[in-house]
């Protein structure tokens, strides 16, 4: 029976022509990225991104504190809000590139190396979204004004899980990228 040119992990979503064009590919054009100081200037933009995506759970209260018109306020809210989710998703892929593909991939396409680096990162990215969860829970609850799900009127505490849904996916990738030297 043939072997199979390119196999998908289904399971981290990733295959393995992929995994091994971003762990091998050394002149591509990404290369800009692969140094610490880019990949941490990316890291607090992404971070700052999420937060603003938070920030859209408390926008009637922050429109009421500006005095916004409900129709200008809609539009603001509309243009900041596809900017700054495009943005984040940009900024994940991004980092997803800069550091290799090297957390979606799988522990037969590593090293040894390689697998204890991305296994530290998955744990301090699962120490850092406890506090996380723990702001978040306490945003809901004991912020400005009540938070409720889905919303139509007054302050929709949507975002701030749509916020940590993207956290738990990018923080094990911010991690890694944080913490190694050039990649």
């Amino acid at each position: 029976m043939a072997k199979r040119k390119n196999k998908i992990y289904w399971f981290e979503g990733v295959t393995e022509k992929g995994v091994r064009s971003l762990l091998t590919n050394e002149d591509s054009k990404f290369r800009w990225l692969r140094s610490q100081r880019n990949r941490r200037l990316l890291v607090v933009m992404v971070a700052i991104g999420i937060s603003l995506i938070s920030m859209g759970s408390y926008w009637p209260s922050i429109k009421a504190s500006l005095e916004i018109s409900s129709d200008t306020g809609f539009i603001i809210f509309l243009l900041v809000a596809m900017f700054v989710i495009f943005a984040v998703l940009v900024g994940y892929s991004l980092l997803r590139v800069s550091v290799r593909g090297i957390t979606e991939a799988p522990n037969e396409l590593l090293d040894e190396r390689q697998i204890r680096v991305r296994d530290d990162s998955f744990r301090y990215a699962y120490y850092i979204m406890g506090y996380i969860t723990l702001l978040l829970l306490l945003a809901a609850t004991i912020g400005p004004a009540e938070l409720k799900l889905f919303q139509s009127e007054g302050n929709d505490g949507s975002y701030l899980l749509i916020a940590a849904l993207f956290a738990y996916s990018s923080l094990p990738s911010m991690v890694l990228a944080w913490r190694e030297g050039d990649i």
